[in-house]
């Protein structure tokens, strides 16, 4: 059977779907205007459809063109990944993961896995769940390791760690000693972005327990409303990777007020369905060892 189509539309139909334009498409992917339009006419051609509605100079997937896009996407990974397996023997991996694990949780990891295997490539992108969500599903990672739910039925979620949050500020901060609910609400409170899964577990969970909080900073990750709390201001609710040492050594203490013990699952994401390489099968075996370690205490 003869193919109609090209990997080069393909990434060209990509391209334009998601920037609007065959211009901003042709910037992206190195082309001229004039080829990403001759691609992508090819590609119409062969589709025997159209699969953008023009609006002025903006091109916009209509219901046959959507219809395509996953499939393209997860076409363009495959061969992306099939590529790297001839090029280099070893492991090439991209990884996502939302703050609180890309800043606290995986560095050891990588380094562990990294000394397993010496000649792996690993790449690192980290942001919020959302964001991390989202890399997955345009497959701009191969894994993904999140804290929030996945609210897309595309993905393949997986439980990994457990993690707990807790309540903290400075030591010289009165709620640090105050015992009522209504003023733990009131206080000044230091939350991450929407979008985040920290951010939408506080609202959830602890929101049930004190009621609207007077969220008066939103900081775009844990490591910043962490040395706000270091100064001596505002009050949050962290996980215990991240504060563990402060608690520790006394910079910061934990606010209980009779609040019930907050914990969550730590996720792994992939796009359901999705072939693993060799490379994501050994780093996917790596987290599953580390889970076990880290539920006997060893990790």
């Amino acid at each position: 059977m003869q193919l109609r189509y090209t990997l080069r539309q393909l990434s060209v139909f990509l391209a334009v779907a998601q920037t609007g334009s065959t211009t901003a498409a042709g910037k992206a992917l190195s082309m001229s205007q004039s080829a990403v339009s001759a691609a992508l006419g090819d590609l119409e051609r062969a589709a025997a459809e159209r699969l953008f509605d023009r609006h002025g100079r903006r091109l916009v997937l209509n219901d046959a063109g959507r219809a395509l896009q996953p499939q393209v996407a997860a076409l363009l990974d495959a061969a992306h990944n099939l590529g790297r397996e001839f090029e280099s023997p070893g492991i090439s991996l991209r990884i996502a993961a939302s703050s609180t694990i890309g800043i606290y949780v995986l560095p050891p990891i990588l380094a562990r896995f990294r000394k397993a295997h010496p000649n792996a490539r690993l790449t690192v992108q980290i942001g919020n769940t959302r964001e991390v969500v989202a890399a997955i599903k345009s497959f701009d990672a191969d894994i993904g390791l999140i804290e929030g739910r996945a609210h897309d039925p595309t993905m393949q979620v997986e439980h990994w760690l457990e993690d707990e949050l807790v309540v903290v500020t400075a030591p010289g901060n009165p709620l640090a000693r105050g015992d009522r609910h209504g003023d733990l609400a009131q206080g000044h409170w230091l939350v991450r972005e929407p979008g985040s899964g920290t951010r939408e577990f506080i609202e959830e969970q602890l929101g049930n327990v004190l009621g609207t909080l007077n969220i008066v900073l939103e900081l775009g990750n844990s490591e910043a409303i962490r040395r706000t709390l270091l100064n001596g201001y505002g009050i949050s609710c962290m996980s215990r990777h991240v504060i563990a040492d402060d608690l520790e050594y006394g910079r910061l203490t934990q606010v209980s007020a009779g609040l019930p013990i907050l914990r969550r699952t730590l996720s792994i994401i992939q796009v359901a369905g999705k072939t693993p390489t060799r490379g994501l099968a050994a780093f996917h075996a790596f987290l599953e060892a580390y889970a076990v370690m880290a539920r006997q205490g060893a990790a």
